[in-house]
């Protein structure tokens, strides 16, 4: 392992935002850092370039605390981003590789969302909003749900997200990919304000242009480790290549031109024609002494072209290992004093924590979990007309077979308080899939990396999916009463049995949380979450007795969460053996709580 000289460390942060000093991390048997080394200057624009795979959106999950490194150390405005990660999450902004927003909500509301969970009070986080919303030529959709915005719309409506705090150090990893030419200059403008009010942007672009025109430093990274670090200009002479082209007007010139030339310079000399082509890595140098050359004997070029290198020249022949490249040493910043380090601990932005901030960020991503239920219809329609359908076939048809098993209960008794069930177990699929998707767009990547409560999204889910099997119960409620269904003994049981019925759907959330989180794809959350389904409701007694089922699956059925359940409820509503029950599902929720709340957790924590 690198030995990490803290000494220095602390010298380079004296003037660095960003310090990054032998920074490792390998998944599995791949290195995707292999010890990188580079400081960001405060109020700079600093460029990370290198090919796809290179390791720079690993780099940036670091630094943003998202992922852990393996070893090394790196440090944003002299907070450690391992020991120190909730301070970093205060300081910082993120705009990942894709546009992370929630495509439910309209822009408006995707920005007061990210306020929220900034820890800005509403009035402060409210008139930042419509500022962004303004400056980023948002204000006219802003009502809008962001599923009808535009990609460029979207990709606005990220980076403005990232800004609603005011972060003082930024980071845009490829902030510009799929805008029109006009809003990526847009953009470029409000990055260059930004600088200019005293942040620290840290970008990765696919865009070279991009970087000589935005960074003051550029660091390019291959196979993980950092292979150039300099300026653009330095980076340009050190391996650029300039292109004069001279056009003489005559071959029989050209040529005379071309000989005295070959004698005088030490250049690459081609000649096509009437044209002559010098190349040379000192380009300036060359073109002076050039002319000198043919005024001395009056042969005078009709045309003159210079085409000076390029950052794509540069990067093709850093990254295709044209040229015999060294680690640069990163600058050391001078001997820290103490006006420095005030000066850069005054950067930071206050760290706040609202009064019960966990409560309200968990309140917060519920309210907007449930705003896509009411924006996205079928949502709500899966999870009502499904358990209705239920109803209406065991009701009717095949509700005279299972009656026999059932001397003296009327079957629909016995069938609604299994329906309770199963419908708080099909409901939960939704957490499945609304992570995936989550996880998926990006949005978990950049709720990671907000100064919110860690368990606030996987809280909030599960708060919103409670609020929406409340709403279940009661439309299946009514339901029952209309196809015959009675209440035995009692209003006060009956609204224990579905508090009952409530709580088990907050158990099953936790278990779809963590299909959802481990599939990552939503499509596949919800095929990955049947096999989980299936069998706990059909093979249960949630819509016939158990003795009516084969004997080697009775043992099976009996003891399963939907089962016990179903049977505590059915104490409750039409009376029975209801401490034992009652007692047994509760067992059940408390150990499905106990296993899967902290593995859903680990894999919120550890998704990207």
């Amino acid at each position: 392992m690198r030995h990490v000289n803290r000494e220095s460390t602390v010298e380079r942060m004296a003037d660095s935002a960003i310090v990054v000093e032998g920074l490792t991390k390998r998944f599995g048997s791949v290195l995707a850092l292999d010890h990188v080394d580079f400081d960001v200057p405060a109020g700079s624009v600093f460029g990370l370039l290198g090919p796809n795979g290179s390791g720079k959106t690993t780099l940036i999950r670091i630094l943003t605390t998202i992922l852990r490194s393996d070893s090394g150390h790196a440090a944003v405005l002299g907070l450690d981003v391992a020991r120190e990660p909730a301070g970093v999450r205060s300081q910082v902004g993120l705009a990942g590789q894709f546009a992370a927003v929630d495509q439910n909500l309209t822009g408006r509301e995707n920005l007061r969302l990210m306020g929220r969970l900034a820890q800005l009070s509403r009035a402060e986080f409210r008139p930042r909003v419509e500022e962004l919303l303004e400056r980023f030529n948002l204000a006219e959709a802003a009502a809008k749900p962001v599923r009808t915005y535009s990609g460029g719309m979207r990709r606005r409506l990220d980076v403005a997200a990232a800004l609603v705090a005011h972060p003082p150090v930024l980071f845009l990893d490829e902030p510009t990919t799929g805008l029109d030419p006009q809003s990526r200059n847009e953009l470029w403008d409000m990055i260059r304000e930004l600088v200019a009010e005293g942040a620290t942007v840290l970008l990765t672009t696919q865009y070279l242009e991009e970087a000589d025109r935005l960074t003051q430093r550029i660091a390019v990274l291959d196979c993980g480790r950092v292979i150039a670090n300099d300026t653009p200009a330095a980076l340009k002479a050190r391996f650029g290549t300039t292109v004069i082209e001279l056009a003489m007007g005559d071959a029989s010139v050209a040529a005379e031109a071309e000989q005295l030339l070959a004698r005088g310079l030490g250049s690459r000399l081609d000649r096509d024609g009437s044209t002559l082509r010098l190349t040379s890595n000192d380009g300036s140098r060359v073109l002076i002494d050039a002319l000198h050359l043919l005024d001395d004997r009056r042969l005078d070029p009709i045309a003159l072209e210079v085409r000076a290198p390029s950052l794509d020249e540069i990067f093709l022949v850093l990254t295709d290992g044209h040229a015999p490249v060294a680690i640069a040493p990163t600058i050391r910043a001078r001997e820290p004093s103490h006006d420095t380090t005030t000066a850069l601990i005054a950067l930071r932005r206050p760290v706040r924590r609202r009064p019960l901030g966990s409560t309200r960020d968990a309140l917060a991503v519920a309210g907007r979990n449930l705003i896509a239920l009411r924006r996205v219809p079928r949502l709500i329609v899966f999870s009502t007309i499904q358990p209705l359908v239920f109803v209406f076939l065991f009701r009717y048809v095949f509700g005279g077979v299972a009656a026999k098993a059932l001397p003296g209960i009327p079957y629909v008794d016995f069938l609604m308080p299994g329906v309770f069930v199963q419908a708080a177990v099909f409901g939960g699929m939704n957490s499945a899939v609304g992570l995936a998707t989550d996880l998926q767009s990006g949005l978990l990547e950049r709720f990671r990396s907000l100064p919110m409560a860690r368990s606030a999204v996987l809280a909030g889910r599960t708060l919103a999916d409670l609020a929406r099997n409340v709403f279940i119960v009661t439309l299946m409620t009514a339901v029952g009463f209309a196809v015959g269904f009675r209440i035995h003994i009692g209003i006060g049981p009956y609204l224990a049995g579905m508090a009952l019925v409530l709580l088990f759907s907050l158990s099953m959330s936790w278990i779809f949380a963590v299909v959802g989180l481990a599939v990552g794809d939503p499509e596949t959350a919800q095929a990955a979450a049947f096999p989980v389904m299936t069998p706990l409701v059909f093979a249960s007694s949630a819509f016939i007795p158990v003795n009516t089922m084969p004997g080697w699956l009775q043992g099976f059925a009996r003891h399963q969460p939907v089962s016990v359940t179903a049977s505590a409820v059915r104490a409750l509503v039409l009376g029975g053996p209801t401490s034992t029950y009652v007692w047994q599902s509760v067992a059940w929720l408390v150990g499905i709580v106990v296993v899967f709340a902290p593995l859903g957790v680990w894999r919120y924590r550890h998704a990207v």
